[in-house]
């Protein structure tokens, strides 16, 4: 178990962890997939569409992976 360690940040949110908001980034690039298959729509090539979504699931865990787990985020007025 690692130990925790605070940052302190005027950001309340998770712009602090950029990371995060490049996963899901990457999650909203195949919203057209998502959309197809929730809605029924069958217009992109099968093998393609499994191509691009294990790609984007490889890119989103590697990212995941770079964030140090063992911070505590304070947020802190800005002086």
């Amino acid at each position: 178990m690692s130990v925790a360690y605070k940052i302190k940040t005027t950001e309340d949110g998770w712009d602090c962890v950029p990371e995060l908001k490049e996963v899901v980034s990457m999650y909203e690039e195949v919203g057209h997939h998502i959309y197809e298959i929730k809605n029924c729509v069958r217009s992109e090539d099968l093998e393609q569409m499994i191509d691009e979504l294990l790609n984007m699931c490889i890119d989103m865990k590697q990212k995941l992976e770079e964030i140090d787990e063992s911070q505590e985020f304070e947020t802190v007025e800005d002086e």
